[in-house]
Order: structure tokens, then C-alpha cells, then sequence
């Protein structure tokens, strides 16, 4: 009997090595939001970061990455109920939560007219019986969920702006459900469990509160404090009816983030994040000392009897136990930076991310070193890299404002092109080169990359997302767009794939699909023998959504179209080695793993053995000798290796 498609590939799968991690390009990333797990049953903290939640099982010694259930990555909030119930927000407004301690995350319902960046999440001290999750936002007001974060309504009455930057609840609402929020006006409380709102004397012109926080030992103290971005403390001791100035300036920068122990009543102590320094009070606010000063802003401060976290801004977490007095890293595992691109010259790889500029290590030793120059010009969209005919290569990077920087030979970054905007490039051994702008504007160059002129577009108004020549260009004289073309109307949104078959030319439209992605990943295999009149753009593979499109032989301008994962995980790059007609494979590098198609990407299965994360923005084949092995970028940064029988 012969085996099926699925059993020959889980056959061919027992015989070749698993993924084994190679660590990450850069440890850290930024890290917004914190919890601690209060319940005894579970000893486990959380971050959120804009590469989804990470948890520490080991008291902060190693981080793991988690995505299960997250729509996106993106996320700007998270808090802890007192039952260990998790609600996460995000950058683009979702709202999610868990009751198996952050394993498995659910969307909650959420008006559309209501999206917008969540900015602080607290629960009702109530939780266990009443349900209750208040969502902050930066241009939706105050959001709220009654039934444990299934649906989100508003809860906004009485607040002045829909801009809420701070928010804060007593820890007991046995008698009295009292909330304090901020917005851009000032501070309000609410005496009713967040229902209505009033002002309250602390109201400014000249500063913004960025961070509240209730005292532990509210129903006896009734006292409440106030950061502000200049700098500020205020506090109140009647639950917010007055405030009083307690420090002009806590230390020089905003205040981020304020943590009070949970002996307060009787330590007074206080931390405060102010820009990168962590400042300890410990006489309830009225003088302060510089704990420490840290790589990175502290954006989040979460603690307990045991232990206090701070989450920076691009350099991970710090711990402290010792109640904020000394602090050490703790980020072991914990990889959230914005990585978006991984690209291999001549055994050299390129990763490039937006924010986190351009970086390079030798395939081998995998001795990852930023290219300096570059911090002026983030942040970058684009980036090419090519071997020249003397053995060294050539690096272009695309600034979003600044346009295309070419490195010399000094390693001094110049200008070439100014035109900003500008999110794709490719450039060829023999000069050319094309570029591509968010406005479907086309530019080319015929001298190295060293000066751009316009040229005609085909698909002008449009996003153009990726720019491709055929690795057989010399002979096929091809050239690949793929563009983005908003939905109008009753017609969805879409992308579309164009081509040329005369160096740039001429153009034609040869595929669509229905999608609002916005990346197009073409691919084409390079091991094609053009002098036999093969040529790798009758190959071409392209990869968007969560769809893989490639050409139907013998069917002039047919493309089939497939999910590479049953789920609908987004598919972000493509990878393909052989000739795909003639026994070559495709690797696609998915938001669910990587997944290998061994019949032209008719049908797909996972390739994911000895992966311990799932969620995959890119992949290259490295060559050593007759060997092959793929190497896999995983979001936020961790770098992975698997040998090719």
C-alpha cells in the first residue's frame, strides 16, 4: 500500500533533526505591563509586551512566550485578579482574558466605535463575585466588563476627556466602591464602582497625570497618589476630595509608575519609576533616594510581600528583593523585540526591525552585533543587502522620513535617495534597482543604488509592499510587485501581484487575493538552471494573510490559492529550495509554527519538532558546504536552527 502525502512527510519528519534554539538576536524588548499570579496554588509572573505575554515560573530566573488565543502581539496592558483571572489589553484596542493562569487566552466583545489603545486594566476587588475588569483607553474613554471581560461597554459618564491615562480602585469594596481615574483634564473619582464620575480638585492646565495609586491601607488612611509627566507627586489623605503638592519633582523626568508595599501602613515605603531611575521613599512619599538607575524607562512596577518587578522600556525586567532598595536583571528568555526581517548574503545574516535599526552576525558563530550609524534614522522600513564583485557587500537600509541610506566603504551611512516614505527595495547585480513608496510611487536606479529617479508605476495610489526580481533576471528579465489596494465600497480589501517581463517596463496585473494583510512575501527558488531555459519566476510563490498563492503550470495566469495552517495563522515568509515542480520543498514561517509543503503548496503540514515557541516571522536556508539547514526568527527575537536531511 502506498503511504499518503501526510505520511510521507511525517516519515521524512522522524528522520531529520529537530529545531534546536540558537538564543536570540538581543535579549530584552519593552515591556508595558506587569502581574504577579496572588494566588498560593500558582507562583507565576507576567509580562505584557508588543510580542505578546511572557511568564516566569522560576521567580523571574527565565521567561517563556506566550500567544495561545491572541488575535495580536501588540499588547499595552495586563492585570492580575484576586483569583488569578488575567485580562490583557492591546495597542490596537482588543481585549482578552484567561482563567488558566495565561495558557490559553479568549477576545472579549468590544464596540467598534470603542477601539483604541488600552492603557491601564484594573479588576473589581469584588472580582470573585461580581466579575468586573475596567479597561482604560487613549481615545475611547473607560471601558468596563460585568460578566469576567466576555463583553466591554462604557463607562465613561461625568469624565471630561476620552483620553484616560491612569486608573486606580480602593482594595475594598465592602463598603464603600470607590475608583480614581485620569485623563488629560486631571483626576476624577467615582463612588459607585466606575457607574458615574466627578472631578476632583486636582485639575491642570500645565501638567498630566500619567500614574494613580491607592494605598494598601485605604479604608484607614484614605490616602490616594498622583505622578505627573513633569515630574510631580500628589497626594490626597481624604480619598481625593483634596491634594496637596508632596514633591515638585521626584527626580528629573516623568513619573511612570508608582508601587506601594503592601505594609505600607507601617513602612511608608514607596517606589517610583522616573524616567530610567527607580527612586525609594520610604517615609510614605515626603523625601526620596535613588534606588538604582536602569537601561531603560520604567513603564511598570508590580510586587509583593516577596518581591518587586519593574518593566523597561527596551531592556526586559529588573527584580528587586529587598523591597526596592537593590536590583538585578531578569530577563533570561525574555525575547520581545521588534524584529521584522532575516535575510542571508553569502553566509552573512541581516536582521532588521523598525525600531531596532540593522544587525549582523556570521552564520556560524552567530555573534550578533548591531551596525552602528543608524539610530538618527529610525525608524526603518526596508533594508537590501548584496555581495559585491570585490567580496565585500553592499548595505541599503529605508528610514521612513529620510529615505534610502547606503553604507560606504568607511562605514559612514549617506543618503541617496530623500524621497520618505519609500517601504520597499531590491537592487540587482548589474545596477538596477526599484523602490516602492506607501503611495505606489515607483523609483528606480541604473548605477548602484547611488541616485533614484521616478519612474511609471503600474500601480499608482496603492501601498506598495515588496519589490522581487527573479534570481534568473539576467534571462527572464523579471520583475515582481506586490501592492495593497484598500477596500472601497462593497469590494474588499485586497492585494495584488504584478509583473514584468521586460526589466520594469511594462507591467501587468497577474493575480489577486482577498485580504487585509498588508505584506506580500514573493519567493523564488535560486537553484534553477537558467541557461536550460528554466527560470525561477515561473516559480514564484507568494505569501499574504494566510494564504499561499503560486502559478498553475501549463495555465497561463491561473494561481492557486491555500491555507498554509487549518487555524488561519497569518503566513509571513516563504522559503523555497529546489525546483518546485522537479521535487523542490516550501517552508513557510507562520503565526502557528513552521509548516513544509513537499507538492508544489497544494498541501501543508507542520515542520515545528523541538519548537517551544509558535509564532514565526521568518526563515532563510543556510548553505555549509553540501549541507542545508533552515534558520527561523521567531517574534520578539529568538533565533532557531534545523538541519535538512
Amino acid at each position: 500500500m502506498s503511504m499518503s502525502t501526510e505520511q510521507a512527510v511525517e516519515s521524512t519528519d522522524r528522520t531529520e533533526t529537530a529545531w534546536e534554539s540558537l538564543g536570540p538576536i538581543s535579549s530584552g524588548g519593552t515591556v508595558f505591563s506587569l502581574a504577579i499570579s496572588p494566588t498560593p496554588e500558582v507562583s507565576r509572573y507576567w509580562a505584557a509586551t508588543g510580542c505578546g505575554i511572557f511568564y516566569s515560573d522560576d521567580g523571574g530566573a527565565s521567561w517563556k512566550q506566550t500567544l495561545n488565543g491572541l488575535s495580536t502581539p501588540l499588547l499595552s496592558s495586563l492585570t492580575v485578579a484576586s483569583t488569578g483571572a488575567l485580562f490583557a489589553g492591546a495597542l490596537s484596542g482588543e481585549l482578552f482574558s484567561s482563567f488558566n493562569y495565561g495558557q490559553r487566552w479568549e477576545a472579549g466583545l468590544v464596540p467598534e466605535e470603542l477601539y483604541a489603545m488600552v492603557t491601564i486594566l484594573v479588576t473589581s476587588p469584588n472580582f470573585r463575585r461580581d466579575g468586573t475588569c475596567f479597561a482604560a483607553t487613549d481615545g475611547a474613554g473607560l471601558l468596563v466588563s460585568r460578566n469576567s471581560g466576555q463583553s466591554w461597554e462604557d463607562s465613561s459618564f461625568g469624565l471630561g476627556d476620552i483620553s484616560v491615562l491612569a486608573l486606580a480602585t480602593s482594595p475594598d469594596w465592602s463598603e464603600r466602591e470607590i475608583m480614581f481615574a485620569a485623563t488629560t483634564d486631571g483626576v476624577f473619582v467615582s463612588r459607585n464602582g466606575g457607574r458615574a464620575w466627578r472631578e476632583t480638585e486636582l485639575m491642570m492646565d500645565d501638567d498630566v497625570v500619567d500614574v494613580l495609586t491607592v494605598s494598601p491601607a485605604f479604608e484607614q488612611d484614605d490616602t490616594v497618589y498622583a505622578g505627573t509627566e513633569s515630574g510631580r507627586l500628589y497626594v490626597s489623605r481624604n480619598a481625593g476630595r483634596s491634594w496637596e503638592l508632596l514633591q515638585e519633582e521626584v527626580a528629573e523626568g516623568p513619573v511612570n509608575s508608582l508601587w506601594l508595599a503592601p505594609d505600607f501602613a507601617d513602612s511608608g515605603r514607596m517606589i517610583a519609576g522616573v524616567a530610567s531611575a527607580l527612586m525609594l521613599s520610604e517615609d510614605r512619599g515626603a523625601s526620596w533616594r535613588v534606588a538604582t538607575h536602569l537601561p531603560g524607562a520604567v513603564l511598570a512596577l508590580a510586587g509583593n510581600d516577596e518581591v518587586v518587578l519593574a518593566g523597561l522600556h527596551d531592556a526586559g525586567v529588573y527584580k528587586s528583593v529587598d523591597g526596592g532598595a537593590s536590583w538585578q536583571p531578569s530577563s533570561e528568555g525574555l525575547a520581545a523585540r521588534g524584529f521584522a526581517r532575516l535575510l542571508n548574503v553569502a553566509g552573512t545574516l541581516y536582521a532588521m526591525g523598525p525600531q531596532e535599526g540593522l544587525w549582523t552576525a556570521d552564520g556560524k558563530k552567530l555573534d550578533w552585533q548591531p551596525v552602528e550609524g543608524l539610530d538618527a534614522y529610525l525608524p526603518l522600513s526596508a533594508m537590501y543587502a548584496r555581495a559585491n564583485n570585490d567580496g565585500a557587500t553592499d548595505l541599503f537600509v529605508v528610514s521612513q522620513e529620510d529615505g534610502i541610506l547606503y553604507r560606504q566603504a568607511d562605514h559612514t551611512w549617506v543618503n541617496v535617495c530623500e524621497v520618505p516614505g519609500i517601504q520597499s527595495l531590491t537592487l540587482l547585480p548589474n545596477g538596477s534597482g526599484w523602490a516602492g513608496t506607501v503611495d505606489g510611487h515607483l523609483l528606480i536606479s541604473q548605477d548602484n543604488g547611488q541616485s533614484w529617479e521616478e519612474a511609471p508605476s503600474p500601480c499608482d495610489g496603492q501601498e506598495i509592499l515588496s519589490i522581487v526580481a527573479s534570481p534568473t533576471f539576467e534571462q527572464d528579465h523579471t520583475l515582481f510587485i506586490g501592492s495593497s489596494i484598500p477596500a472601497t465600497g462593497n469590494r474588499q480589501a485586497r492585494v495584488a501581484l504584478w509583473r514584468s517581463t521586460n526589466g520594469g517596463a511594462d507591467w501587468r496585473q497577474v493575480t489577486t487575493q482577498t485580504t487585509s494583510a498588508r505584506w506580500v512575501d514573493i519567493a523564488m527558488p535560486a537553484d534553477v538552471d537558467g541557461d536550460a531555459g528554466a527560470s525561477s519566476s515561473e516559480q514564484a510563490v507568494l505569501a499574504t494573510g494566510p494564504y499561499c498563492l503560486r502559478p498553475l503550470r501549463r495555465a497561463k495566469d491561473v494561481w492557486i490559492s491555500t491555507r498554509v495552517d487549518p487555524d488561519g495563522a497569518n503566513v509571513l515568509n516563504v522559503v523555497v529550495l529546489g525546483e518546485i515542480d522537479q521535487g523542490g520543498v516550501l517552508y513557510a514561517a507562520t503565526g502557528n509554527g513552521i509548516y513544509r509543503s513537499i507538492d508544489g503548496g497544494r498541501t501543508w503540514q507542520p515542520f515545528s519538532g523541538g519548537l517551544t515557541v509558535q509564532s514565526f516571522i521568518a526563515l532563510v536556508a543556510l548553505q555549509n558546504g553540501d549541507a542545508t539547514s533552515l534558520c527561523a526568527l521567531s517574534l520578539g527575537g529568538l533565533l532557531w536552527q534545523r538541519h535538512l536531511s
